[in-house]
């Protein structure tokens, strides 16, 4: 625990040192601004990631700094969540291993630091998935429970996550001493406990005339030859995801490494090997594949980051099947270079970006923020109630705005439902602009009927003022 611990700090400077900004497509901030409405749903996704990111932001300060450690905790808690399904199936020396290799894997890296509804699913499926064989080997009520409620949360954080559920079916179909606990009244409990964790969101689905199914058939359509290539992209993709994590696996082995890259191969296309790990890691890829060919989905490759929360375990446990030793305390040597490579690596990815003036590296989204914020105070005297404007730009003026500022999306108001017109000229609002936004300009003129003010920032980092960037904001004035 204590290396992934470390792992968690370094990836979180890490990613201090890489980025300007928290993520150039803005989903970061646009969870933060949908999560402290603490809606039963929003209109593009379930709520789960949205209500960590609130409960994170209620007591973590508004920083780049704290979102980075919230998306390396989650990452750790997915770790963790691995090792503990690795514990079922190996000695607790070994399932240790299966946290540390997946660790350096890009899936619970460099792509979990990008907090979304895709790596929110790094921390619940491997719970789940744990809950699930826990259930599986005991009957415990107590699994059964926890089997249900985490279940319902992976789907309240993606609807993707059904690819794990039926994953987990199939798992327990195709293992004889699994099959018949779906047949045992316990198996009601988990069924209960799903029920209860859904409900609010299938009332929220039912009341607002099911939006979020809206959005998530836009991703399907195409020929199925597309599909079927997709596919193959995606699973070469995930083979070179998991390709360090084989490596550093490698790396513990004592001797006979040869024979044991051979066997962990085999491994993933020899079921025998051991089905019930089989199952858990291969399940997911063919349940993905067998949905992308019938619904002819074009899927992309960071869909599946969550999915092989199994593959390591598996590989542990017939290595050590097969009478292998495994040298766990070579992991700190292996880390440790591991770590240094990253923390040199992101340190030039940042310097560099910042030299070429990147937007990731020079958009003065946190300066905009704190010029805003200051305008509005000397104008009224207190906070900016709501923002509007150029989506990533008003989104992170209420980010950085320690909890007190709303985000109103004026070219899809449907999407903020909790603010009406009415309640921007109530409480007043500030929109701001890009320069070359032509759109939110006109409209913000129209709305608010004022004059706009131009704003000049610039971002300053590796001691070096970066260009400066010009936006546009106007005023609608608080109702007295």
């Amino acid at each position: 625990m204590a290396l992934l611990l470390v792992h968690a700090f370094v990836w979180t400077f890490a990613a201090w040192l890489s980025r300007g900004n928290l993520d150039v497509q803005g989903d970061m901030i646009e969870n933060y601004v949908w999560g402290i409405e603490w809606q039963a749903g929003y209109a593009k996704h379930p709520p789960l990631f949205a209500w960590i990111t609130a409960a994170w932001f209620s007591v973590a300060p508004h920083t780049d700094m704290a979102y980075f450690a919230l998306s390396a905790l989650n990452a750790f808690a997915g770790l963790l969540g691995i090792v503990a399904l690795a514990k079922r199936f190996v000695p607790l020396r070994l399932a240790a291993i299966a946290g540390l290799a997946m660790a350096v894997s890009p899936l619970y890296s460099n792509l979990a630091i990008k907090f979304n509804a895709n790596s929110v699913l790094l921390s619940f499926w491997p719970w789940t998935a744990y809950f699930f064989v826990r259930y599986m080997q005991t009957r415990s009520w107590r699994a059964a429970i926890a089997l249900g409620a985490l279940a319902a949360a992976t789907i309240l954080g993606k609807y993707f996550s059904v690819v794990l559920l039926i994953a987990l079916f199939l798992a327990a179909v195709a293992r004889p001493a699994w099959r018949g606990r779906l047949f045992e009244c316990r198996i009601l409990l988990v069924a209960a406990a799903c029920a209860v964790v859904l409900a609010p969101h299938i009332h929220w689905l039912v009341t607002h005339h099911f939006p979020t199914l809206a959005y998530a058939d836009k991703r399907t359509g195409g020929t199925l030859l597309a599909a079927v290539a997709r596919f193959g992209v995606y699973t070469l993709a995930q083979i070179g995801y998991l390709a360090v994590s084989f490596v550093v696996t490698l790396l513990l082995v004592r001797g006979r490494r040869g024979q044991a890259a051979r066997l962990m191969a085999a491994s993933v296309v020899k079921p025998s090997l051991n089905p019930d790990l089989w199952w858990l890691a291969l399940g997911p890829l063919i349940v993905v594949g067998l949905i992308a060919t019938v619904a002819k989905t074009q899927m992309a490759s960071v869909w599946g980051m969550a999915q092989w929360f199994a593959i390591v375990p598996l590989w542990l446990a017939v290595l050590d099947r097969a009478g292998f030793a495994l040298k766990p305390e070579c992991a700190v040597r292996v880390l440790a270079g591991y770590w240094l490579i990253v923390l040199m690596g992101t340190a030039a990815v940042g310097y560099i970006g910042a030299r070429r003036n990147t937007d990731d590296a020079a958009e003065p989204r946190a300066e905009l923020a704190i010029a805003a914020h200051e305008l509005w105070n000397h104008r009224f005297g207190h906070d900016i109630p709501v923002v509007a404007g150029s989506i990533h730009e008003a989104q992170s003026i209420a980010f950085y705005s320690e909890g007190h500022t709303q985000f109103w999306d004026m070219s899809e108001p449907e999407t903020t439902p909790w603010l009406k017109v009415a309640d921007l000229s109530r409480r007043g609002a500030l929109f701001v602009c890009r320069k070359s936004d032509a759109s939110c300009i006109e409209a913000s003129e129209r709305i608010t009927g004022a004059l706009p003010i131009t704003l000049t920032v610039n971002k300053y980092a590796w001691r070096r003022a970066l260009p400066a960037r010009d936006y546009l904001l106007f005023v609608l004035i608080p109702a007295r």
